[in-house]
């Protein structure tokens, strides 16, 4: 062969094997493209690398352009050959094949570049960690060439994503932005026209300016990263807010003003200090709508005709790290909303949604960041979403026809212009149309044009819509008329919300106080932040006669930030209520208030501290002496407290319940030699952090104080809930017990043996107890493996079961049964007095909540479901169905945690679809494992922690 003939022979190979990797490709790609759940829908790469890449979010412009940010700043690797800024892209489909053929650069020029918007006047807005920047195209040639910086966030901090982003308007043009928790560290945040609010350590926040970045205010507080903020038809302000690094779910939020959504970065990373709230657990603070997926990164109100009709006002968000687009249709709550989640979008491992934009058609477009590698990596797409077969719609010019589009933007727009047309008139005459979309885009603008003959009480009144209603209501308060007989009970709590902004005299002081103590948190918060806003209605402290009156005020007077305000610490200090006291030792904390350590320290010496408080006033106090508060770091200083030769028994008892039986740093044998104090109390909470230790070798110490009749009752009976975890091999041991005349010991040893295998030998000794003792027959017969309860009611009729249970009981047990590893076994998710589990809630003051709930969670665990405890079922690729509550995220590798209190590790690249469960993580059937006896102990204990 000749040599011409082997170098074209090689150029044919080479160009098939290139042609078949591109084939490979193609492949792959589509496997890992989107799919949606709704079979009316396509899914089509619109762009992808190297035409883009590394795309964050997206919008469209006013002349329906979609633009897309492209980083190439958010960590850079050496050698990186891109641009040296961010730039934003215009894409375009110029020949309608469904693919942008054209890419120009609308602006070149930031770093870290987060978030973009499109005004209603056609200024792009540019969200990067440090700035928000306002573009024009004055030249119309598709390049911003008027660039103002309209607010700057002064800080040393430089993460890249947890700066500021979230753009969304409201009504009127001007703009909602959120701010990340920025690492706590100090922040400076400035306005145009030099408003500079301040901050660090507080956790992230919303906050709202002008148009052009004047007017500058905090909204609300308590966020991790609210990367995501839209506002919906209505006014109302939602944010998807990514959670601290073992909190899971990402919240989805109901943004209002003054709002507290509980998260603070300065008690710590994780979420979990007390001082902290995820899901509205403290006074003051708010809850969240929905758990939504991990890594959210837009949220967007869906208002438009391109989708299916069901999906108008929908939620949309972009979950970065579950692949897929999520869907959630708000429901009324009291003042605020739920939602429920839908299916909708599922990616393979390789989609990592972060913007989505609606086109003019009403279809959507998605940017695709692709990889899980935080680094610059070169890749990159954008998918577009559209009805298969879609009509061309109509986008009518004339107003109104405009009016009635399903298309936001153009009906919003047409509204605006009727509502500057001969006063409004023409407009006026949609506020009673039967489409709740008109009536509200007729109403907004007539309002925002200032409109006086609009009759927005008979709107308030009676409108069928509640979210019109209190749009109504909100427009009142703007403009002074009378709204306050809107507080009416008889009013549903949106429109009652709206409502307590019209409470500002001394009159209105009474209504307020009250309102402190609504079952409703959002009216709880709107009290708080009007009383607050007048200072002539805090001026004295009032004797109110309920504690969460007194949390409410206590709120109030810090928010006021008078200056005789620091007077009412001490009293609230010495408040009956502990948690009136654990809000006051959160306000000494959150604000370094050094003047009342003397006090934090007398605190500190009560020997019945609960371990809540007991942690609060140490983070006050560590807060107060420049100390770091994080979880971990107050675990070190509690055991170092164990090992204090000095230390008096009540502050190692103190110490031991504040350090997890995990913790690295607490080793066996300083438990071991806890075991030799004098203090009979420091031996009991040794032995009961011995139970949950993980080293083997603890269950001889444990048979040890089991077997010793010199030590206490209570003692020996603790220490066998701790052998019972290991009863198979300790059997000879516990069957010993078992013969106690002691009946704690004897009860306690036979409640180790269920579940356990046992010789014939060792059956009939457990027989002879039960002739010898009867009152122990149903736990032998437990053991035994007999019917050991009979007649029992349904589980959903809790009225004969609270008649059932009712009688003697003994606490102590109670605690055990919660304790113990092979009956109750509660603490395998739930904690009590620093004991068991941070799983489920913690149920130290679970007493204050009322017997007949208390019996119906345990019978009935799926009857409530919180969202931040959602159960998951998730698909796995290779068959199997594994459900689980989400416990901890790290990139790709999601911890969950079983109904039996086990954790499993799945990569979200072998799950084919994951959906949530109306179950709860606590397993139903709790009951029949326990006697009618052991239920009554159970119940009994569980009502006692108050």
């Amino acid at each position: 062969m000749s040599l011409l003939s082997n170098i074209a022979n090689s150029g044919f190979r080479a160009a098939a094997l290139a042609f078949a990797l591109v084939i490979a490709a193609a492949a792959r790609a589509q496997d890992d493209a989107p799919k949606p759940h709704d079979p009316r829908l396509l899914i089509t790469r619109f762009a992808a690398a190297p035409d883009i890449v590394q795309p964050i979010n997206c919008a469209i412009d006013h002349k329906g352009r979609l633009l897309v940010i492209e980083s190439h700043t958010h960590f850079r690797p050496q050698n990186y050959n891109g641009p040296p800024h961010d730039r934003v892209r215009i894409l375009e489909d110029t020949d309608g094949d469904g693919k942008a053929d054209r890419f120009t650069t609308f602006f070149e020029g930031t770093r870290a570049t987060m978030d973009i918007a499109v005004h209603p006047d056609g200024a792009v807005y540019l969200a990067s960690r440090n700035e928000i920047l306002r573009l024009r195209d004055t030249k119309g040639d598709g390049k911003a060439d008027v660039k103002e910086r309209i607010v700057f966030l002064d800080t040393k901090g430089d993460y890249p994503h947890n700066g500021l982003s979230g753009l969304a308007f409201d009504s009127k043009g001007n703009l909602y932005f959120g701010m990340g928790e920025n690492l706590g560290a100090d922040y400076k945040l400035i306005g145009s026209d030099g408003t500079t609010l301040t901050g660090g350590g507080e956790g992230g926040n919303i906050f709202w300016c002008s148009a052009d970045g004047k007017q500058l205010r905090r909204v609300a507080t308590g966020f991790w990263n609210p990367f995501g903020v839209c506002t919906d038809i209505f006014g109302r302000v939602f944010a998807v807010d990514n959670d601290p690094d073992a909190m899971p779910p990402c919240r989805m939020l109901h943004v209002v003003e003054g709002g507290d959504y509980g998260y603070q970065f300065r008690y710590g990373r994780s979420g979990r200090h007390p001082f902290q709230s995820w899901h509205g657990q403290l006074y003051g603070t708010l809850p969240m709508v929905t758990g939504v997926g991990e890594a959210p990164c837009k949220l967007l109100s869906y208002e438009s005709d391109g989708l299916p009709r069901e999906m108008l006002g929908d939620l949309l968000v972009a979950s970065w790290a579950d692949h897929r687009i999520e869907r959630y249709t708000p429901k009324e709550k009291g003042a605020s909303v739920t939602a429920e989640q839908k299916p909708f979008i599922q990616g393979g491992k390789d989609f990592r949604p972060v913007g989505i934009a609606v086109a003019p058609d009403g279809s959507l477009f998605i940017t695709d960041w692709v990889l899980s590698d935080y680094n610059l990596h070169g890749r990159g797409a954008v998918w577009h979403v559209r009805m298969k077969d879609a009509p061309k719609l109509e986008r009518p010019s004339d107003p109104v026809k405009a009016l009635a589009s399903a298309h936001r933007p153009l009906r919003e727009a047409a509204a605006r212009t009727l509502a500057a047309e001969f006063g409004g008139i023409a407009l006026r005459a949609f506020i009673g149309d039967e489409n709740v979309r008109i009536r509200s885009a007729a109403l907004t603008a007539l309002c925002n044009a200032g409109d006086r003959d609009l009759n927005l009480s008979r709107i308030a009144s009676s409108d069928p819509v509640t979210p019109v209603r209190a749009l109504a209501v909100r427009a009142m308060v703007a403009r002074a008329e009378d709204a306050i007989h809107f507080l009416d009970a008889r009013y549903p709590p949106a429109v009652r919300l709206e409502a307590v902004a019209m409470l500002r005299s001394e009159a209105d002081r009474r209504s307020l106080l009250q309102l402190l103590a609504d079952n409703d948190p959002f009216l709880r918060s709107a009290a708080i932040q009007q009383l607050a806003r007048t200072p002539g209605l805090v001026r004295d402290v009032p004797l109110l006669p309920d504690a969460r009156q007194r949390m409410g005020f206590l709120l109030a007077l810090r928010a006021s930030a008078s200056p005789s305000v620091l007077k009412a610490v001490p009293g609230y200090l010495r408040d009956p209520d502990p948690e009136v006291r654990f809000l006051a030792a959160k306000w000494i904390a959150d604000e370094k208030l050094a003047a009342f350590r003397p006090q934090i320290v007398e605190a500190l010496k009560d020997p019945h501290l609960s371990v809540r408080h007991y942690l609060a006033y140490s983070t006050a106090l560590a807060r107060i002496d420049g100390q770091e508060v994080s979880e971990g770091r107050m675990a070190e200083y509690f055991v170092g407290t164990l090992k204090d030769p000095n230390a008096s028994p009540a502050l190692q008892v103190a110490a031991l319940r504040q350090v997890p039986a995990t913790h690295p740093t607490l080793k066996l044998e300083t438990l071991t030699n806890l075991l030799k104090q004098d203090d009979a109390y420091v031996r009991l909470e040794s032995v009961r952090a011995l139970n949950e230790h993980p080293d083997r070798r603890r269950v001889r110490a444990l048979l040890e104080i089991a077997k010793n009749a010199a030590q206490t009752d209570e003692m020996r009976a603790d220490a066998i809930v701790g052998i019972a975890a290991e009863a198979q091999e300790n059997a000879e041991a516990l069957i010993g017990l078992a013969q106690s005349e002691s009946s704690r010991i004897r009860d306690e040893a036979i409640r180790a043996l269920s579940q356990v295998q046992l010789d014939t030998g060792r059956k009939e000794m457990l027989e002879r107890v039960s002739t010898a003792k009867p009152q122990t027959a149903d736990l032998v017969a437990r053991v035994l493996g007999r019917p050991f309860v009979k007649d029992r009611p349904s589980v959903a009729d809790t009225a004969a079961w609270l008649n059932r249970l009712e009688g003697p009981a003994d606490v102590d047990v109670g605690r055990r049964i919660f304790f113990h590893p092979r009956l109750g076994y509660c603490s395998r998710c739930h904690r009590i007095d620093g004991r068991g589990a941070d799983i489920g809630p913690d149920l130290s003051d679970i007493g204050r909540t009322e017997r007949r709930h208390i019996l119906e969670s345990i019978l009935q665990p799926d009857l409530i479901v919180a969202p931040n405890y959602q159960m998951w079922a998730l698909e796995m690729k290779n068959g199997k169905v594994l459900t689980g509550m989400l416990m901890k995220t790290v990139l790709d590798e999601y911890t969950y945690v079983d109904t039996q209190g086990v954790l499993f590790k799945v990569n979200t690249r072998d799950i084919a679809e994951s959906r949530p469960l109306p179950k709860s993580i606590m397993p139903g059937g709790l009951a029949d494992l326990l006697t009618d006896q052991e239920l009554r102990d159970l119940l009994a204990y569980l009502c006692s922690r108050r």
